[in-house]
């Protein structure tokens, strides 16, 4: 079998994968798109209005352009547009499988949500364990580039933010990340140490093309990237249950705060990026985060997949020149 599985956000990919399915991250697909407007395009042309999350149209473009005949909608824990989203692709005959991360974080409910998930694929749970531990090991190598980022300095922020993004499907191919994954930390032990202002980045992955590129033309690096970072399950519980309780993502902004505050002091971030994505319901945590975080935050907007404007640019800049002089250099 090797039928693929596309998803609208991360889900317990190690049940996908003991499945026989190859797994399809979709928001991946689509910002890796050499044209990725044309998957906001086609949503608009089948009836999206235009004031609303271009993620959520590019999933959809996504998934009628690709052909992608099954999809695991998150109904609660990510997007409040799912459930919309899952009627229209139900209506234009995509199958698609219900999962729930429940708000309150009750173990009883999550448990059966994923015992759901294993009975809609048909998933033999005696190929659950050895999938299990095949993928703790990439899991280790990803939390090992990521302490990479912020200890020894030798890993980009963007190159942090691509290796743990990718992580929720894992390209397809868990063992083949694994490889890829170890030649990657190898390949990078002799790299001279980055220097420059660390900054956390926290929100939902960016949907502007040149973030991290332009962060580090201004003389700042991204040491910690909050929802790549969870993305990547950066916990080694060996119950599959326990390991998806203690990802904060979906779990509200309270969860997250607590591990937030946590890696600013782990990693000595001196300033906060507060990524928000036009038309999300998140945006409104940005009340919370900026008085709650122990370090300036600076919040920006993304809308479509494109470059940063000049106003965000010179936003950004002033930010880093300002940590900068707080902080008398860097890290």
């Amino acid at each position: 079998m090797n039928q693929i599985v596309g998803f609208t956000t991360t889900i317990p990919v190690e049940v996908v994968f003991a499945g026989g399915y190859v797994p399809c991250d979709l928001n991946n697909i689509f910002i890796v798109d050499e044209n990725p407007l044309r998957f906001i395009e086609r949503a608009e042309r089948d009836g999206f209005p235009k004031s609303m999350c271009n993620w959520v149209k590019g999933i959809y473009g996504v998934v009628m352009e690709k052909n992608i005949s099954r999809v695991i909608t998150v109904m609660e824990g990510d997007c409040s547009n799912t459930q919309a989203l899952a009627e229209i692709l139900r209506y234009k005959g995509i199958q698609t499988i219900p999962f729930s991360y429940p708000y309150d974080r009750d173990r009883e409910v999550l448990k059966r949500e994923i015992e759901k998930l294993i009975d809609h694929l048909s998933v033999d749970k005696a190929k659950l364990s050895p999938v299990e531990e095949r993928i703790e090991k990439v899991r280790t190598n990803l939390a090992l580039i990521d302490r990479m980022t912020w200890d020894e300095k030798v890993v980009t922020g963007h190159e942090n933010h691509l290796w743990l993004v990718r992580s929720s499907d894992m390209l397809g191919d868990y063992e083949r990340y694994e490889d890829m994954s170890k030649d990657f930390i190898d390949s990078i032990k002799e790299r001279n140490r980055i220097q420059g202002v660390s900054i956390g980045y926290i929100g939902v992955p960016p949907i502007v093309t040149d973030l991290y590129d332009f962060i580090e033309s201004v003389g700042a690096n991204v040491v910690y990237n909050e929802t790549q970072r969870q993305f990547a399950l950066p916990y080694f519980e060996k119950d599959i249950v326990e390991r998806y309780l203690m990802y904060t993502y979906p779990y509200g902004i309270f969860s997250r705060l607590i591990d937030i505050n946590e890696e600013i002091e782990r990693r000595s971030i001196q300033g906060i990026i507060h990524y928000v994505q036009a038309f999300c319901f998140r945006a409104i945590e940005d009340v919370i985060l900026r008085e709650t975080l122990k370090v300036p935050v600076i919040t920006i907007e993304g809308d479509l997949p494109k470059k940063l404007d000049t106003r965000t640019k010179l936003r950004i800049e002033a930010f880093v020149e300002m940590l900068r002089e707080k902080g008398n250099g860097e890290n």
